[in-house]
């Protein structure tokens, strides 16, 4: 697909923070803040065809520097009443490949963490049987370095997972898990590191921070596209579980 830019008009501004210029095709972006110095650039798209019926503005931010680039992307809806779910990759060039993502739900942090976390190998197969036939703790009770193994159901292309919990702090709603066995792992893949870290928001709802660091065996590179599938199914299961939780508010209140 070949594009073409016929033009690029300044609006408003110099080009600096709260500048606006008009693409041909996307036109409305709204320049949030330019830092020569550390290579960094955020917009706003606030009006154009890619904007639909359903977005009120998307915004973007590039971060470049010696040790990574960082690519960020969030959405804002007309219609508040929805999650507004920002989507944020890192590739680090160091240290295997790491992505992060938010999500932002209308449902306490403490009630979330409890029904993803600490009560997740009860309620997951509960919810999502078509998924989870079952999770059972191998070693441990329950605490930082407990394994985990979840078998899928026979719909799922992978039959178990095993986890290693590196670290639950109830407190801080943070949790803290390694793959070290199974699911995609496969010859590509050493182990798959995951952090979710819960954090209140001022509405009463929460916003769920997700970071998962893919260690690859030799030159292995991996692709956002190649874990697109499992992105939104840890989306699929967080919006699952916040429509239960909403339906039964007396549910780990």
């Amino acid at each position: 697909m070949k594009i073409v830019v016929l033009s690029n008009l300044s609006i408003k501004g110099d080009g600096g923070p709260g500048s606006i210029n008009q693409i041909n095709f996307t036109k409305g972006s709204e320049v949030k803040s330019v830092n020569e110095d550390t290579f960094t650039y955020n917009y706003t798209l606030i009006e154009g065809e890619a904007l639909k019926d359903e977005f009120a503005t998307i915004t973007y931010g590039s971060h470049n520097r010696e040790s990574n680039a960082l690519f960020s992307l969030g959405f804002n809806f007309h219609n508040l009443e929805y999650s507004v779910i920002f989507a944020t990759y890192t590739i680090f060039t160091m240290g295997g490949t790491t992505f992060t993502y938010d999500y932002s739900s209308p449902v306490a942090a403490s009630r979330m963490f409890k029904a993803l976390i600490t009560d997740s190998r009860t309620l997951l197969p509960k919810l999502l049987p078509q998924f989870i036939k079952e999770v059972n703790v191998i070693q441990g009770d329950e605490e930082a370095g407990t394994i985990e193994q979840v078998n899928f159901a026979e719909a799922s292309p992978f039959k178990y997972v095993k986890h290693r919990i590196d670290e639950v702090d109830k407190d801080k709603l943070v949790c803290r898990y390694t793959m070290i066995e199974g699911g995609p792992l496969g010859d590509k893949l050493e182990s798959i590191v995951y952090e979710v870290k819960f954090e209140a928001t001022s509405d009463g709802g929460c916003l769920c921070k997700m970071t998962s660091t893919y260690n690859v065996i030799g030159d292995f590179k991996v692709k956002e596209e190649e874990i697109k599938e499992g992105k939104e199914s840890s989306l699929g299961v967080c919006k699952v579980v916040e429509a239960y939780l909403l339906e039964n508010p007396q549910v780990y209140a």
